[in-house]
């Protein structure tokens, strides 16, 4: 008879439970995704990476591709003056020709592949942070779900918090990366003057 009873109270604060949440609204936010990158500096940073490895690939493969170029011309330039007093000297240019294509291409891949393979990790690590943080601020502001906008045909923009969230980032990694005051040591019998009442801001990195 007991366990009918405490079975019964138990359902009851279920239900009586389950009412009060069907109460509750639900409270949704979004963000802008592609908003949020332009404003975050670490994904600002990110972008700048993108560009500087892109750039460095291909001035890199433009090098590669002038130096075969050079030494194709100078094969041409050889046997059209009759510089070649064997085939066998000539044959040995147009191998050495090949041998830098081979090895051109393969620096060439082994550099995209180092330069896509930072590129994710360094993505990973930006998506990784800002959902670690989304899911924080949700938390602190009682929020049920914070939505993607890229990821949705409509949400009202007055439940858009991009701007917010983007500060929010920025403020903690100005946090983290602030430098930090290094007092110099006190000499003997000398007292470390108080520090002014106000400083210039510190420009963030």
């Amino acid at each position: 008879m007991k366990k009918i009873i405490l079975l019964a109270v138990a359902m009851f604060s279920l239900s009586v439970m389950a009412q009060e949440a069907a109460q509750q609204p639900f409270s949704i936010r979004y963000i802008d995704e592609s908003a949020l990158y332009q404003q975050y500096i670490v994904a600002q940073q990110y972008q700048q990476l993108q560009n500087k490895l892109r750039t460095d690939f291909q001035a890199a493969e433009k090098k590669k591709r002038d130096q075969i170029e050079a030494f194709y011309n100078q094969i041409v330039k050889k046997n059209k003056n009759g510089q070649y007093k064997t085939q066998k000297a000539m044959e040995a240019d147009q191998n050495k020709l090949e041998q830098m294509q081979n090895n051109a291409q393969k620096e060439m891949e082994t550099m995209q592949q180092h330069m896509e393979s930072q590129l994710n990790q360094e993505a990973q690590k930006l998506a990784n942070e800002i959902d670690f943080f989304l899911a924080d601020y949700a938390v602190r502001n009682g929020y049920d779900a914070i939505l993607r906008k890229e990821a949705s045909m409509f949400i009202n923009p007055k439940w858009d918090v991009t701007e917010e969230v983007a500060e929010g980032l920025n403020a903690r990694y100005n946090a983290a990366h602030a430098p930090e005051a290094k007092a110099e040591p006190e000499k003997d019998g000398q007292v470390t003057p108080a520090a002014p009442a106000t400083t210039p801001a510190t420009q963030a990195k």
